[in-house]
């Protein structure tokens, strides 16, 4: 299997090594190498396997380069801009990724969480689908927020309110984005039944 461990990647979709790929897909995927693989595995996650395919929700994006490419740039949008503190903006990503039941994105976004500064009873009550005791109602109110509209498709009035008393407009509109943002990662990883990579990080130059 091209070196892969079947556990890391996607059983849906081949990987795609860099040697083969077409110019608008090599394109991506050096931009995605030099930029979202080593911040994955900074934070401890595996994003390239040995043969240097891409590993998580990377990998499918490549089969889509163009659309594949303007997703990236939100989320790097999103990085550079968004409104939401880091603890925050952990709580949104790992509440979604929790209700999408999305492993990957669980495993990957867990050590980022804990950099943030989340705790690891916060977190951990998070992925298991339990309330946690925030330390502020900014914290709260995000994660009911997200919860709502994730589980439930929209938020009630009440939930709405104590949000907006906590973020204003702009955070909630940077919040729902980034909603928006991590439903389609999780759809990507539960759609083509992406695994949790086993083993430490790979090392593999571009060439």
């Amino acid at each position: 299997m091209n070196g892969q461990d079947p556990a890391a990647g996607t059983a849906r979709l081949r990987p795609l090594p860099p040697v083969g790929l077409a110019p608008v897909q090599r394109a991506l995927y050096e931009s995605l190498a030099a930029r979202e693989v080593p911040w994955a595995e900074r934070a401890g996650a595996r994003a390239i396997d040995r043969d240097g395919s891409l590993l998580g929700p990377f990998n499918p994006l490549l089969f889509s380069p163009v659309i594949g490419a303007a997703l990236v740039e939100v989320f790097r949008a999103d990085g550079r801009a968004t409104s939401l503190p880091p603890r925050v903006h952990e709580i949104v990503v790992l509440t979604v990724g929790a209700a999408w039941r999305a492993g990957y994105e669980i495993y990957a976004h867990t050590p980022i969480a804990e950099a943030a500064g989340l705790s690891d009873t916060v977190i951990e009550a998070i992925v298991s689908g339990g309330r946690p005791d925030f330390e502020s109602a900014e914290e709260a109110g995000a994660y009911d927020f997200t919860l709502q509209l994730v589980t439930r498709q929209q938020v009630d009035d009440v939930t709405y309110a104590r949000a907006a008393v906590e973020f204003g407009d702009e955070g909630l509109v940077d919040m729902v984005l980034l909603i928006g943002l991590y439903l389609s990662v999780c759809a990507i990883i539960n759609a083509f039944d992406i695994g949790v990579p086993v083993g430490p990080a790979e090392s593999f130059s571009v060439r």
